[in-house]
Order: structure tokens, then sequence, then C-alpha cells
């Protein structure tokens, strides 16, 4: 079956953000980006990953607590994020923030995990080596359903 126009075109819009994430940001895209801080890799059902955090500077939340729309690369050490829907400039990890707090309470080697938090529908990263695998296998989804609907249409690629 064919996706419907207005699900041809999210499905149109995915697959030029990852166009984007593929070719990396420009200093353009960053300079106008919302930061992310205290930020974590979640997973929401199978095939999506997001990140968690405190936002500023976005167009619609301002400053706020969410989760982003689809992860499709991230760059810890050059510190950006593009989701399905925009750039994101990195700020500190969560990781870093519990590092922190831990070490306030006096615990110099804390666990994994040693906050832990629940937010429905959403899973923590066992280990954040799984993201690349998990990012490639997202777009790789994407990229198989463009082609199901494309046939299904009798479009070519």
């Amino acid at each position: 079956m064919a996706l419907s126009p207005e699900n041809r075109a999210g499905l149109d819009r995915a697959l030029e953000a990852i166009a984007e994430a593929e070719a990396g940001p420009t200093v353009a895209d960053l300079t106008g980006a919302p930061t992310i801080d205290h930020w974590r890799p979640l997973r929401s059902g199978s095939h999506t990953v997001v990140l968690w955090g405190n936002v500023s500077g976005h167009p619609l939340l301002g400053r706020d607590t969410t989760t982003t729309s689809p992860l499709l690369a991230i760059d810890v050490e050059a510190r950006w994020a593009r989701t399905k829907s925009r750039w994101y400039a990195l700020g500190r990890p969560f990781a870093a923030l519990e590092a922190e707090l831990a070490k306030s309470m006096g615990v110099e080697r804390p666990a994994t995990d040693f906050i832990q938090f629940a937010l429905p529908g959403y899973l923590p990263l066992e280990s954040p080596d799984q993201l690349p695998e998990l990012l490639a296998n997202y777009i790789a989804w994407v990229r198989e359903f463009d082609a199901a609907d494309r046939a299904a249409a009798g479009r070519e690629g």
C-alpha cells in the first residue's frame, strides 16, 4: 500500500534530514541550533533512538526538558547531533552530571546508571557503544520503508 501524500511528505523530510546528517553540519547549521544539556540517548521502540535532556533556544519549546525527534547522527567530540527535525548543539552529557552528583555524595566509583529515572515508553541504552549500530539500523529501516512505498506506488527511486 502506498503512503498518503502527508505521510510521503514526512518520509521525504526524513530522507532529507538523513542526507544532511551524512554530510555533517555547516557552521550556519550549528550557529542557530538549540542546545541540549544533560542529554542522554534513549531507545523508543525497536528502531528509534532519541535524545532526552534540557533544551534551550528551541524554536518551538524555548527552554524545556524534552525528548527529540528520532536521532539520525551524533558526534560527541564535535558537539553536535542531527535529529529528524533539526540540528542540536550538544552541551554537557547526562553522564557528566551523574558523575558530579555521585562525587558530591562521596561515591568515587558510581555504578552504571547511578541515577535512574523512568520515562514511560523509553529505555536507556545498555552501552553507548550500541549507538552507531542503532542509528545505522534506523536509517536503513527508513530507506527500506521508502523503497517499499516507491515500489507500491510505481515510482522509481
